[in-house]
């Protein structure tokens, strides 16, 4: 297996031949794609409409491309629109990352245990499937298949409305005219709950821009939520039930330790109506080993070739 890598700007090239993340950097993306057996997108989500353009005409038949956008419609839409029929694409989404970019930052346990969302394009094949699947098994995470709409809708509450709710309150905070002082009290509750608003801008506008209305829906619940907790506080000239405020602050103690304790609902989910997928070892013979098997085959048809035309000549012999 020949892992190959390729990057729009020349700092991102060099600092993955520097930390030797592939066998070989590309600075072409043509180079990189035109022999290869499984791609993977892994930029903006609004940058992936160009990539695919620039693309398609070096796809080799028969290929799987993949991405790790943290939105789908768009994404399996620009597939379909933009990707030769020759090639699969199954739509990917590690649930796992962190606010640093850059190959400098690369941990090679980040999708370890992690739910690694699939969404395979009406037109993928089970081949493709199962090695997209295979792929997610090897970086350690857990495969999850789960619908479109579903996709967008779930990550936008659980993923986008997190870095929402940190960068507008970096926001709110740092635009009153005591920020100069406030700052001298933020501490490690405002730098834990804040973290996400150092993440990545495009990324962050990229995602918002193309998963419009699940974030809009969200942001609307959380504001009915947080209206909640301002009724309850703002009891005009009465204090604050103390009962009520206890509850709202157990009742979300108890569900999130539900959820780290892994109590919700399993990560992994199958697909009842497909066929089964291959396993992982069957799946990654066929994406690692094909090319082996194959030659090995053809050594064993010259062999007996061989062995049939020694057996010829010896029958000829008078």
């Amino acid at each position: 297996m020949t892992v190959v890598g390729t990057d729009s700007e020349h700092a991102s090239r060099a600092g993955a031949q520097r930390r030797q993340a592939f066998d070989r950097v590309e600075g072409r993306l043509g180079n990189a794609i035109h022999e290869a057996d499984v791609i993977v997108l892994a930029t903006p989500v609004l940058a992936m409409r160009e990539l695919m353009e620039g693309m398609a005409p070096y796809l080799p038949e028969g290929c799987v491309v993949t991405d790790v956008g943290s939105t789908k419609t768009q994404v399996l839409k620009w597939a379909d629109e933009l990707l030769p029929d020759s090639v699969d694409f199954v739509g990917g989404h590690p649930m796992a990352g962190r606010e640093t970019p850059g190959p400098e930052n690369a941990d090679a346990t980040l999708f370890a245990g992690k739910p690694y969302c699939l969404i395979p394009s009406s037109k993928a094949s089970q081949r493709a499937v199962g090695e997209i699947t295979t792929l997610a098994e090897a970086v350690g995470a857990e495969p999850y298949f789960i619908g479109l709409d579903e996709h967008d809708s779930f990550v936008a509450a659980v993923s986008h409305l997190p870095f929402l709710v940190s960068t507008a309150l970096v926001g709110c905070t740092s635009k009153s005219a005591n920020w100069s002082d406030i700052g001298q009290l933020a501490s490690s509750g405002y730098r834990d709950i804040t973290r996400l608003a150092s993440g990545d801008s495009t990324m962050h506008r990229d995602i918002c821009v193309s998963n419009a209305e699940p974030i809009v829906a969200w942001i609307d619940a959380f504001i009915r939520e947080l209206y909640e907790y301002r009724k309850l506080l703002d009891s005009g000239s009465e204090p604050p039930d103390i009962d009520a405020v206890m509850t709202l602050f157990e009742d979300a103690r108890v569900a999130r330790a539900k959820l780290i304790a892994g109590d919700v609902n399993p990560r992994s989910r199958e697909i009842d109506s497909a066929p089964d997928y291959p396993t992982f070892t069957s799946s990654m013979g066929q994406m690692f080993l094909g090319g082996l098997a194959n030659r090995a085959r053809r050594l064993m048809m010259l062999e007996k070739d061989d062995d049939s035309n020694r057996t010829r000549r010896r029958d000829e012999k008078p």
